[in-house]
């Protein structure tokens, strides 16, 4: 059922207020239920602390630093490969992000910097990690830092960064409303959602979210049968956010966490 936006508590305008020189750290957070085995059901988090810092404007854009400062995973049962995990995942830090009005990361300002760091990385890991399908996974990090368009896609993802930036601010029409958009969920084999965002401003400024799956996935265990979240504003800095996906396979929840 679609939500009716209330005439009193309806939002019809929102705008990112980035100060250039702020820091503002984030804990980005995955938490992986794995559900395939009902008697021994297995939960991992992925943890990441995170520095946004704008910059300024640059191309009629604001231009962000992201900076990951740390990287957990925590699990009840051992992980195998943590170290890989951890060093891929540094991979993509001190990243330059142009971001429009909307709040959607649009461009990639060091990409080549990015890449070279990777390549040093990459000939690290080689030395210890061998095999054709370590070597197909370095070929896809590569493929990333070398193509900005699919960069951008893979960092705006809500398990990367695309709880902050959502692309979701502007003005808004009351009667127009929820707003509807669709969304790819990679760790559900790529099923399309069709989200309906509801931004209402009461004490805070929040985004009430509800998903349907539009195109399922070939392995229909997968297919998504609870979606669900939302984003808190405060001073039009995000205070929280989370999201929350479910399958007969598995509950995922992308979270995100204002720390100072």
């Amino acid at each position: 059922m679609t939500k009716m936006i209330s005439t009193v508590y309806g939002l019809k305008e929102y705008h990112l207020r980035p100060k250039a020189g702020d820091r503002y750290l984030y804990r980005f957070e995955t938490i992986v239920d794995d559900l395939s085995n009902a008697r021994n059901p297995i939960q991992r988090s992925y943890i990441r602390n995170v520095e946004i810092m704008p910059l300024g404007q640059q191309d009629n854009l604001y231009v962000y630093q992201i900076f990951t400062a740390k990287i957990f995973i925590k699990s009840t049962t051992a992980v195998a490969d943590a170290f890989l995990i951890r060093k891929i995942g540094y991979a993509f830090d001190e990243i330059e992000a142009g971001v429009d009005s909307t709040g959607k990361i649009v461009r990639i300002y060091n990409t080549e910097e990015l890449n070279l760091r990777w390549n040093i990385t990459q000939e690290e890991l080689q030395k210890e990690y061998k095999g054709d399908y370590i070597g197909n996974y370095f070929l896809e990090v590569s493929n990333l830092f070398n193509d900005e368009a699919r960069l951008i896609q893979f960092l705006s993802d809500y398990k990367m960064f695309g709880l902050y930036f959502n692309g979701l601010f502007g003005h808004y029409l009351l009667w127009e409303m929820p707003i509807v958009r669709k969304h790819s969920l990679s760790d559900f084999g790529n099923q399309e959602i069709q989200e309906s965002i509801s931004p209402e401003k009461k004490e805070f400024v929040r985004y009430q979210i509800e998903g349907i799956p539009t195109v399922r996935p070939k392995n229909q265990e997968l297919s998504v049968t609870n979606y669900r979240g939302e984003l808190v504003y405060n001073d039009n800095n995000l205070v929280e956010a989370l999201i929350e996906s479910e399958s007969d396979l598995m509950n995922i929840k992308y979270s995100t966490l204002l720390l100072g």
